[in-house]
Formats: structure tokens, C-alpha cells, sequence
């Protein structure tokens, strides 16, 4: 079938819902799929694909089920999507899902340092993002060339940017001489 993984099942596996947060009063929740034996178990985050903005849980769940049979811990999270709440809410949930997982770990018959992240699509892309915490969108506001920020990340973003576009508008070195000479003439 094409909702089956071929994996040889080693273990036996337990399937629950939970709730790793509330938000607004509403739930998040989380399918654990945990291998019954003895541990430690590495764990993964699931986090799906869907576009950003579809899907639940459940999308990947033939392959969290042979993963779970092979030995491995795998929490499947659902997280905040659009329309209705914007980014970066979904990677802060995510970024939680994994402190969750973290702290919980022995529960499952995992470690702390065992713990991974797995994403199919747009749900990889949100676990780059949430790795390169540093290296968040900032928009920058330019008022009479100087920039306005609001955080230090923002500052350091704005440096950047006008490095990058210095760079690659004023002419330097050969490119500097070829330019000078294309100008006289």
C-alpha cells in the first residue's frame, strides 16, 4: 500500500495524543509514537509539511509508525499555521515542541541529548529557521539613511545589509579601475 513504510518492526510501539502547550485557551497537540522496550531511545520532532499555511499531525504518520517500530522516539506536533496567526509563531512553536520533548524525554524512554528534529517540506525549512534563531528576518526602516531599530539582532541585520549593498554597488579594486576608465570616455 502506499501508506505502509517497509522497515522490519523491532519493537512494539504505543501511540498517544497529548498536549505539549495551550495558546488562547485551545490546545496544541502532539501524537507520540514511543517504541516499548528498554531505552534510551533516541527522539525526533515531526514537524509536517503542508506550505506553511496546511496539514496537522497526522501527514506523516506510515512513517512515523516504522520509525517508532525501528527504535526511535517521534513526537508528530501540530502548530499555529496562517491565516490565522501569522509568522513566527509556528517556529516558536516548534522551538517549544523541542524544549517539551527535552524535558520530558525520560517519560518517553529518551535523554535530553537524544532528541532531533525531522521536517518533510515546509516542516524542514521551519527547522532551519528555528536552528538560525541568530539570524532572524529583521525589517529594516531606513529614515534620512540611518537606520532604526529595535533590537540588537535588527542593528546587527541592518550593518549587514548596507555591507552587502556597499559591496555590491561601489566598484572596488579592478572592478574599481575597469569603472574609472568606463567613465572618461
Amino acid at each position: 500500500m502506499a501508506n505502509e513504510v517497509a522497515v522490519a518492526a523491532r519493537f512494539e510501539i504505543e501511540v498517544r495524543d497529548l498536549a505539549y502547550q495551550h495558546r488562547d485557551g485551545a490546545p496544541l497537540l502532539a501524537r507520540l509514537y514511543r517504541p516499548i522496550g528498554a531505552g534510551p531511545f533516541p527522539a525526533l520532532i515531526d514537524v509536517h509539511g503542508g506550505a506553511w499555511a496546511s496539514g496537522d499531525r497526522l501527514n506523516n504518520a506510515p512513517l512515523d509508525e516504522a520509525l517508532a517500530k525501528s527504535g526511535i522516539v517521534v513526537l508528530a506536533i501540530d502548530f499555529r499555521m496562517p491565516p490565522l496567526w501569522r509568522y513566527p509563531a509556528s517556529i516558536a512553536d516548534v522551538n517549544l515542541a523541542t524544549r517539551w520533548l527535552k524535558a520530558h524525554a525520560q517519560e518517553f524512554g529518551s535523554r535530553r541529548d537524544l532528541v532531533g528534529g525531522l521536517g518533510t517540506s515546509s516542516g524542514g525549512h521551519q527547522l532551519l529557521l528555528r536552528r538560525r534563531r541568530r539570524m532572524r528576518y529583521c525589517p529594516i526602516s531606513c529614515c534620512a539613511g540611518r537606520f532604526r531599530t529595535r533590537s540588537p539582532a535588527t542593528a546587527w541585520c541592518a550593518r549587514r545589509a548596507t555591507r552587502v549593498w556597499l559591496r555590491r554597488t561601489m566598484p572596488t579594486g579592478r572592478r574599481k579601475r575597469r569603472w574609472r576608465r568606463a567613465t572618461r570616455s
